[in-house]
């Protein structure tokens, strides 16, 4: 099959998922295209990255395949990175594509790892500057995926990287979320970063009205005023945002405070 060929399914998509790295370079040295598409525009690396195979992947860029390539479906090789949560082989495509994600496309790699919580694969996006607040139809936020689905060491690192505690899914807040699927040491997580207790979501409903945990009720209930340095520490960090945090270090503050407002 030749550049630009259509099929259902070839050998090298089967020996790429499969990480079969010997098939996979016997099929291209007999001439088969390495950009060979099926019929919902799925490639080879698209396969190889769902299955997490890093030697496999890497052979297939450095031999020219295209990391930018997009399905059918809207699904690129970052997104089945992701999938296959493995951060190494997240950064080796990063070598070669961009961590942005086009507006278009229903399917976010960091929405994606962090509904499963794969927090290495979360910190290696945001570390090549994808925005931890961006907002996919139906989807809402990272953050509010992470709690959606109980992602405890995800949301508390999305948090602490500058994700924004109130951004979810429309009205519907993190908070909300993490009420909804009975998450305990989230919602505790999210105060602690400043959560709005009082926030109505589109049915005009508080966390509280929505709680059906008990302990979790006590939580929503209790929840008071913040110390006055922890609303200072809030106040930063949500002056800086997360584009600027790390450029907390350069504010005129002693080493043990900067520590405290980055919660190092």
């Amino acid at each position: 099959l030749m550049a630009g060929s259509w099929a259902d399914r070839t050998p090298l998509h089967d020996a790429a998922l499969q990480g079969r790295l010997l098939p996979v370079k016997r099929l291209l040295s007999q001439g088969l295209y390495i950009g060979v598409v099926t019929l919902d525009g799925v490639t080879p690396l698209h396969e190889a990255c769902l299955g997490g195979h890093f030697a496999c992947v890497k052979f297939l860029l450095e031999h020219g395949a295209d990391a930018s390539a997009v399905s059918a479906d809207g699904v690129t090789p970052l997104f089945n990175a992701c999938c296959s949560g493995n951060p190494t082989l997240l950064g080796l495509l990063l070598m070669y594509s961009s961590a942005h994600h086009p507006a278009h496309l229903l399917r976010s790699p960091i929405h994606e790892a962090a509904k499963r919580g794969y927090t290495a694969c979360v910190e290696v996006l945001l570390s090549h500057g994808v925005n931890a607040d961006i907002h996919l139809a139906g989807m809402g936020t990272p953050l509010y995926c992470a709690c959606e689905t109980r992602r405890l060491d995800c949301v508390r690192r999305l948090l602490i990287l500058g994700a924004d505690v109130h951004c979810g899914h429309g009205l519907d807040t993190p908070l909300h979320a993490a009420v909804r699927a009975c998450g305990v040491m989230e919602v505790e997580l999210l105060l602690e970063h400043g959560a709005d207790v009082k926030c109505r979501n589109s049915e005009d409903k508080t966390p509280l009205d929505m709680a059906t945990d008990n302990y979790i009720k006590h939580l929503l209930q209790t929840a008071g005023p913040c110390s006055l340095s922890h609303l200072s520490r809030l106040c930063i960090r949500r002056t800086l945002g997360q584009k600027r945090l790390s450029r907390a270090k350069m504010l005129c503050l002693p080493h043990i405070l900067i520590n405290y407002v980055l919660y190092q």
